[in-house]
């Protein structure tokens, strides 16, 4: 996958969108946002059949049907993993809470991720795992 043109704006337009949204599974999520971001830059998303789900069984369910246990699993099939601290605007990455691997968005502004009620903006430094979209 390649960053098409225009993908910037795209990548604005997730961002303003997710922070509208509320923290819903299948809505506004920590998978969705990281795969709305690669859609915004590549055109494609990392797994198509991987939506449609509403809650976090479901969400789960859903990474399971492709074999992966957790987000960093499906990123990493996709995407070649990189030093966090080399990730660019565009990029994927995951973050550890306590030992529940939540996924995001590299943006201008920070590592875009779900908290519970709203989409939380962490340094660069707090994520553990990092994807080039590319």
């Amino acid at each position: 996958m390649a960053r098409l043109p225009g993908w910037e704006k795209r990548l604005n337009a997730v961002v303003a969108k997710h922070q509208a949204l509320p923290s819903i599974y299948g809505t506004s999520d920590c998978y969705l946002i990281a795969d709305d971001g690669v859609e915004a830059v590549t055109g494609d998303r990392m797994y198509a059949d991987a939506i449609g789900y509403k809650t976090e069984a479901g969400a789960a369910k859903k990474l399971r049907q492709h074999g992966f246990e957790t987000v960093r699993d499906a990123f990493s099939a996709k995407f070649a993993e990189i030093a966090p601290s080399m990730a660019q605007r565009g990029d994927i990455g995951v973050v550890d809470r306590d030992g529940v691997l939540t996924g995001g968005l590299f943006t201008s502004i920070g590592f875009m991720t779900r908290g519970p009620e709203a989409v939380e903006f962490l340094p660069s430094s707090s994520v553990a795992y990092a994807f080039k979209v590319t």
